[in-house]
């Protein structure tokens, strides 16, 4: 009802998202969150401080949700530049020993490029292959689908990668 009074007030929005919070419902308790952060850089402009600690918020609400997330697993394998397809073929293997509730789609990133998440311990320049494995088959080959695509590439026009 706080939103519908007044929109434009970051303090509403971060009631909903507490709100959500208790609920369980973190994407959108991080969504709420997102927009009053927003809001409050828009509205006040002041309070770095505060801003940050609305940016930690809605960016645990997102860690939340996603830990949360039952639909997929992931599998990081150490990946050396030897024969990428055999690395690939044993990669998904593990997985599917590893997470048998997970393979109704099982896709490895063939680029190798990927480095363990921040919390976890790592050897300085070691790459890994990222399997992922999908409770449902569509939303994996979706992903699958996006992650290998060609982009057009127009001449002219500096790319971000």
């Amino acid at each position: 009802r706080s939103i519908i009074e007044n929109p434009s007030h970051f303090c509403n929005h971060l009631r909903q998202a507490a709100c959500f919070r208790c609920l369980h419902r973190y994407s959108e308790a991080a969504r709420s969150a997102m927009v009053a952060q927003c809001l409050y850089v828009l509205a006040e402009g002041a309070g770095l401080e505060t801003s940050d600690l609305l940016q930690l918020y809605w960016q645990a609400m997102t860690q939340e949700a996603l830990s949360g997330e039952i639909s997929f697993s992931v599998l990081y394998t150490p990946f050396e530049k030897e024969d990428k397809a055999d690395k690939i073929k044993e990669a998904n293997k593990t997985f599917a020993e590893r997470h048998p509730e997970y393979v109704q789609h099982i896709f490895t990133d063939p680029h190798g490029i990927h480095l363990l998440p921040e919390k976890v311990e790592s050897h300085p320049g070691q790459q890994y292959l990222l399997t992922l494995g999908f409770r449902n088959k569509e939303i994996g080959k979706t992903l699958e689908k996006f992650v290998t695509q060609k982009l057009p590439v127009f001449p002219g026009v500096p790319t971000c990668l």
